[in-house]
């Protein structure tokens, strides 16, 4: 029973692990994508 639970534990903490590296990445392509748009302004 305890393995289980272990199991069921450790799988949660991965998909929780995987969704925050996700959104984070996602985050970084945004502020990418708009510090370019900055930069590419005309004078």
């Amino acid at each position: 029973m305890s393995e289980a639970v272990a199991i069921v534990v450790g799988s949660f903490v991965l998909v929780t692990a995987t969704a925050l590296v996700a959104a984070h990445y996602h985050r970084e392509q945004i502020r990418r994508k708009l510090l370019r748009r900055l930069d590419c302004k005309p004078i």
